[in-house]
């Protein structure tokens, strides 16, 4: 355990990082839905950035698979598929346990405040009915957690694991705010008492759920229109 009293300096980002990490955010909070065209002229507009950036961004989407080719001038967002929403999940399984164990081990005094004041935050946004600030927090949340694991390249894993699956769509279950809520107190507690096999199990728990609230929701979409494409 260490307690860091220094401060963080800020970090330089190149326009492309900027755009790349503009496009992913919007992506993963659903102001792009899974499915939707993309032009380059709407992205410059939305992103504030040039052409050269904003189209090197979406040049590493597509070769992650984020986005796929519709036409020599349009991309659009992957559409979901069950059996890709499952092997993402279960390998963010694999890496978001080992990033909790390790975090858990790490994680600063400092952190772990920060981490119970951001679970306040997600509880307090939620009451108030702003999503979006509730979504950023429970980022953040396991952001920190895992970042505390000090190993970056695992954190790049994950984060290209996050950028697979636009999250928003699971913020848009009947219940399942409150639900993942209630696993993050599971977390916190977890991390606060310095557990790290109880903060894998809880992370493990947590994502197990999220994967089946989205089966279901797929599931009785697809009965009701026919068609296994939510709608945001």
């Amino acid at each position: 355990m260490t307690d860091d009293t220094h401060t963080p300096q800020p970090v330089f980002r190149t326009k492309r990082e900027a755009a790349l990490d503009s496009l992913r955010s919007a992506i993963r909070s659903g102001r792009y839905a899974p499915g939707q065209p993309l032009r380059q002229i709407q992205l410059m507009k939305d992103l504030g950035l040039g052409s050269t950036p904003v189209r090197e961004a979406v040049l590493e989407l597509l070769a992650r698979g984020v986005l796929v080719q519709e036409s020599h001038h349009t991309v659009r967002v992957a559409e979901l598929d069950l059996d890709k929403l499952r092997a993402v999940y279960r390998t963010r399984a694999l890496l978001e346990t080992e990033a909790a164990r390790l975090g858990t081990a790490k994680i600063s005094d400092n952190a772990v405040e920060t981490m119970r004041q951001l679970l306040e935050r997600m509880i307090e946004t939620k009451r108030a009915g702003d999503i979006e600030a509730a979504q950023r927090a429970d980022y953040e949340f396991r952001r920190l957690l895992y970042a505390a694991a000090e190993n970056p390249v695992l954190l790049d894993f994950i984060d290209q694991a996050w950028n697979l699956f636009p999250g928003s769509i699971l913020w848009n279950i009947p219940g399942r705010i409150a639900q993942s809520i209630k696993e993050h107190r599971g977390i916190f507690d977890a991390v606060r008492r310095r557990d790290p096999t109880a903060a894998a199990y809880a992370i493990e728990n947590h994502l197990l759920n999220a994967l089946a609230a989205l089966e279901a929701h797929i599931a009785s979409f697809s009965r009701r229109s026919g068609n296994a494409r939510p709608q945001t």
